[in-house]
């Protein structure tokens, strides 16, 4: 069978044009991938059109708004979700117009197809006394609550996201000072981060513990399972719902948030910085943020810094020659005193 000219592109889009020309990660391409994988099966049962035989002219901008529709109707996704996959056909079509310059007014119909707006959620975090508890509760007696306490601290201290976590070598963190680790983010973006000295000292006898400083283990995962392989997700989640669990039962009277997930602890680390005054341009750069607007939502969320910065900026508007009305048994006199000049 002849190949179509959205296989084509479609091949060179997944193979060479997202790891080749944007060196974007592996995670991002198996988000695009999927995308694509909903579009062709819609198109199949949807539209009946076999995936062998999808091609540009029968693929535009009214199939593309049935897909999403199809999306939310029938696969029940969420909002934040058919966004994602809106984001991936928007790329894939930018880089289509390009290889097909015939379809270019029709991809720029795609591309003008809008994100639905979302409600921003509260970002969910734990305060220093509830961090305190679940980083207490791993029995430090054992090999396994030591480095499950390591893991913990360093998802916190280092503020990681959970891949990058995964994704620690050995040879990435550097234990002499400075002492940094260094993280590879979004776009095999790497950045360094400090370590604190409680957090080098851990990690230290972590290492030393598990001979992780011998020859030849620069390469091997930072924090491993029983099966010398690096963490899962999955695996890092029970390990944190365990402990937090714990944690919960061990202190009854704290009000804990209902659930904690890793990305819970990078929330935190990020709170506990600007409560500690941390410009948000150093937040960003610790984090990974592209832009100092992601940074900014958290400060957008917190409560306290917001009441502390409106006590900082606000005017004292109660003179002090204003007569106390207490002191006046007639009303209108009172009154009539008050803006007296």
């Amino acid at each position: 069978m002849k190949q179509t000219d959205f296989a084509k592109t479609l091949a060179r889009f997944l193979t060479d044009y997202l790891p080749g020309q944007r060196n974007v990660s592996t995670n991002t391409i198996k988000s695009y991938r999927d995308a694509l994988k909903q579009l062709l099966l819609f198109m199949q049962t949807d539209q009946g059109i076999k995936p062998e035989c999808i091609c540009f002219a029968s693929l535009g901008m009214l199939q593309v708004k049935k897909f999403l529709s199809w999306l939310e109707t029938e696969k029940m996704v969420s909002v934040n979700t058919r966004n994602q996959r809106l984001a991936a056909l928007h790329s894939f079509f930018r880089y289509a117009q390009t290889e097909y310059p015939e379809i270019l007014f029709e991809s720029q119909k795609i591309l003008g197809i809008p994100f639905k707006k979302k409600h921003q959620p509260v970002i969910s975090h734990l305060s220093k006394e509830q961090l305190g508890f679940l980083f207490a509760q791993p029995d430090c007696s054992t090999s396994k609550g030591r480095r499950d306490l390591a893991l913990m601290v360093t998802l916190y201290d280092t503020g990681a996201r959970v891949q990058e976590l995964i994704d620690l070598k050995v040879c990435d963190l550097r234990l002499t000072q400075p002492a940094v680790i260094t993280l590879t983010g979004k776009g095999n973006k790497q950045r360094n981060v400090p370590v604190l000295a409680k957090s080098q000292n851990l990690l230290e006898n972590y290492l030393k513990e598990n001979h992780l400083l011998d020859k030849g283990r620069e390469l091997s995962p930072l924090f491993y399972n029983y099966n010398l392989q690096a963490f899962t997700r999955p695996g890092i989640t029970y390990i944190l719902k365990k402990y937090y669990r714990m944690a919960k039962l061990a202190h009854p009277e704290v009000v804990f948030p209902d659930n904690l997930h890793a990305h819970m602890l990078r929330h935190s680390k990020a709170f506990h910085l600007l409560e500690a005054g941390v410009n948000l341009i150093y937040i960003r750069d610790l984090l990974g943020h592209v832009s100092i607007t992601t940074t900014e939502l958290y400060l957008k969320y917190d409560t306290e810094l917001k009441r502390k910065a409106l006590e900082a900026a606000y005017p004292s508007v109660v003179f002090q020659d204003v007569p106390a009305w207490e002191d006046n048994t007639e009303i209108l006199s009172w009154l009539h005193n008050l803006c007296r000049s």
